[in-house]
């Protein structure tokens, strides 16, 4: 017989020890336990729940439904995450006794238990007991139907106990996400600091001139979303970010890409500080980091010096607008257009811009500039 869940509890404190006699009591009941084997079984669950609790920093009792050698048994399994039992305290000679417990210890459990496994570690313990129902018994689905009904019988005395073991429950699932979700972030971060370090070792290892102009490229771009992830892990609001931090590293990452060349561009920022959406934050970055490496690129042609400046101005209607301008050569009258172009930036670039509805300018006297005009947003 496959073993059937039948009900779960959290041990952290004294109180819960409490709920968990209860509900040993109402499962024994309606199995037909004697009472004298109530009572043994009711007093081993307690032993093992203190157990948990004092020593295993906090733990989990489920109960359950199963078969031991053909025959009907209540499981009980509980877990801690202390640093498990030492051996010799495992010694089949000693007895295990709770410290302020009912003396019982774990050797008394073994003795009053059918069946009894212990596998402990220093990642916690857990320790399986399991007590035969008295014969005779009537079929499985009948025992498994009678201790649903006390168990719903016993939470509907008690509904605030119920509610709050849910609620227990959902706030340890909620941890466990968002452990998960800590460990993913910071895989992901190790992952795109690994691409950039490869990319830069590629880099210096290239001849071509136009391979390492491409890796300096991909660089630039890599790097920009491997510092917004930073960032936004830095961030006490997973949902907001300064937008001048992030600005600041993307032009500190477009001039270590750039770095080796002949030329000495200077990078300016002229950005108040300015909490934002991340993701708003995060394609301003982008937009900016291809707009610095284009000025990298055709700014600056024949020239040894140069000043690329990028300055955001916060407008009264909650917008902004975002200038990012050179000192360079400018477009000649008769060059085509940027903002048309069909490279990877410029499509990246209008795409961006179209995803938060901002307005694209571009002039070329005097240096390229280029204006976004980006409305409040929701």
């Amino acid at each position: 017989m496959k073993a059937t869940n039948l009900a779960s509890v959290n041990l952290e404190k004294g109180g819960d020890i409490a709920a968990l006699r209860q509900i040993a009591m109402t499962l024994t009941e309606a199995m037909r336990f004697t009472s004298f084997e109530r009572t043994r079984t009711v007093t081993a669950a307690v032993e093992l729940g203190r157990n948990a609790i004092e020593h295993g920093q906090k733990g989990r009792a489920r109960f359950s439904l199963t078969d031991l050698n053909g025959k009907p048994a209540l499981g009980l399994t509980v877990i801690d995450q202390g640093r498990g039992i030492e051996e010799e305290k495992l010694d089949p000679s000693r007895d295990i006794v709770s410290a302020t417990g009912m003396g019982l210890g774990l050797r008394g459990v073994q003795r009053i238990a059918a069946r009894f496994d212990v596998d402990t570690g220093q990642e916690g313990t857990r320790v399986h007991a399991e007590f035969l129902l008295p014969e005779p018994q009537g079929a499985v689905e009948q025992i498994k139907a009678d201790a649903m009904a006390a168990l719903e019988a016993y939470n509907a005395k008690d509904p605030t106990a119920a509610l709050t073991e849910q609620n227990r429950e959902l706030s340890e699932g909620i941890a466990d996400r968002d452990l998960l979700m800590q460990e993913l972030h910071h895989r992901t971060g190790n992952n795109l600091a690994l691409i950039v370090a490869l990319i830069r070792m590629s880099k210096t290892q290239a001849k071509e001139d136009e391979t390492r102009q491409v890796l300096r490229e991909l660089e630039t771009r890599v790097g920009s979303l491997s510092k917004a992830h930073e960032l936004m892990q830095r961030s006490t609001d997973s949902t907001d970010l300064d937008l001048a931090d992030m600005l600041d590293e993307v032009a500190k990452n477009a001039e270590r890409a750039f770095t080796g060349d002949r030329q000495s561009i200077a990078i300016k920022l002229i950005c108040p500080s300015l909490k934002m959406d991340n993701k708003l934050a995060v394609d301003i970055g982008l937009i900016v980091g291809e707009l610095i490496t284009n000025a990298y690129k055709h700014a600056f042609k024949g020239r040894d010096k140069g000043v690329i400046t990028i300055e955001v101005t916060p407008e009264d209607d909650e917008g902004l607008t975002l200038k990012v301008y050179d000192d360079g050569v400018g477009l000649p009258e008769d060059a085509k257009r940027p903002e048309r172009s069909d490279s990877l930036g410029w499509r990246m670039i209008r795409t961006l811009t179209f995803q938060h509805e901002a307005t694209l300018k571009v002039e070329g006297q005097d240096g390229l500039c280029v204006e976004i005009r980006f409305p409040a947003q929701d």
